[in-house]
């Protein structure tokens, strides 16, 4: 069964769990290392009282931290245990390719996973469906409440969906400059990929900019994500992966002309299984079949791999 790719009948909108708190630093690896070291019968872990002595914080920013745990594909939830995932091992764990989230990679594909998948509503409305390139936070408000009921959804409450743009926004715009220290402690470490920027008089902007820190595994890891989400097909046009919702054009905020450059040098990377075709006017990736099972995630992790290695040499 393929993932969704866009809000389908039955859909439930999340506008709440994070307790009003963004993902910040540090937080993924705490609840990752808590989850990790205590087998698997382990909600209890942001549960009981020792919870709050553990991870330093209040109660409701421990809720908080297991949920963007769980945002992020760290952690999932099944029935009253809570478990490390794949994902969380393959990065996090004790031969994990970047256990403390030093690299950008990481990060992007984090992002890829939260901004692509309808589960995580306003995210996903954001990147996917919102197409204002200046805005701030009223016609952010305004546009999804009109989003909200042209879908029929159950409107939640103005304070809720307020929080929940502002956690939004938090989680990608750096907080203004202040005095001290530890500043950084309290930005989301999402904020380095410069996705959403700061303007004058309380506005933002989507940065159509280049990406020079979207490395290109994690770039053909979406392709691939989305290529397997939403065709069957073993051709993909440039157009679909530009605009269509919960595409790495739309996730990742591309202009045109550097997915296409991107697009060119696919054929090197993946060994010829995916290649570049412009004919006709007709600009699209061709594959040979199916890709092999986990060949998308080797595509960042191994990358991933390389430079850490290179960074410790």
């Amino acid at each position: 069964m393929k993932k969704q790719t866009t809000f389908t009948q039955g859909y439930k909108p999340q506008f709440s769990g994070h307790e009003t708190f963004p993902l910040r630093y540090g937080w993924l690896e705490k609840a990752f290392a808590a989850v990790d070291a205590s087998g698997t019968n382990n909600n209890r872990i942001f549960s009981e009282s020792a919870a709050i002595a553990h991870f330093g914080v209040g109660k409701n920013m421990v809720a908080a931290i297991r949920f963007w745990a769980q945002v992020a594909g760290i952690l999932a939830t099944d029935g009253k245990d809570v478990t490390t995932t794949e994902f969380g091992q393959l990065l996090l764990g004790p031969n994990g390719v970047d256990p403390y989230l030093e690299n950008a990679s990481s990060l992007w594909k984090i992002h890829w996973d939260i901004a692509s998948n309808p589960r995580h509503t306003a995210t996903y409305w954001l990147f996917n469906i919102f197409n204002e390139q200046n805005f701030d936070r009223d016609t952010v408000l305004r546009k999804l409440q009109e989003f909200i009921d042209q879908r029929g959804w159950k409107a939640p409450t103005e304070k809720t969906l307020t929080s929940d743009i502002g956690v939004l926004l938090a989680n990608y715009v750096p907080s203004v400059p202040k005095r001290g220290p530890n500043e950084e402690a309290f930005n989301s470490p999402l904020t380095e990929l410069g996705l959403i920027r700061r303007r004058s008089n309380g506005r933002f902007g989507m940065n159509l900019g280049r990406k020079p820190s979207l490395s290109n595994g994690v770039f053909l890891y979406a392709v691939c994500d989305f290529w397997e989400r939403t065709s069957s097909a073993n051709t993909l046009s440039v157009q679909s992966m530009l605009l269509e919702p919960g595409s790495p054009g739309r996730v990742f905020v591309l202009e045109e002309w550097e997915l296409i450059d991107r697009l060119a040098e696919v054929a090197d990377i993946t060994d010829g299984l995916i290649s570049w075709s412009e004919t006709a006017g007709l600009k699209q990736l061709l594959r040979q079949g199916e890709f092999p099972q986990d060949f998308a995630d080797s595509l960042w992790s191994s990358e991933i791999s390389t430079l850490r290695g290179s960074y410790a040499a």
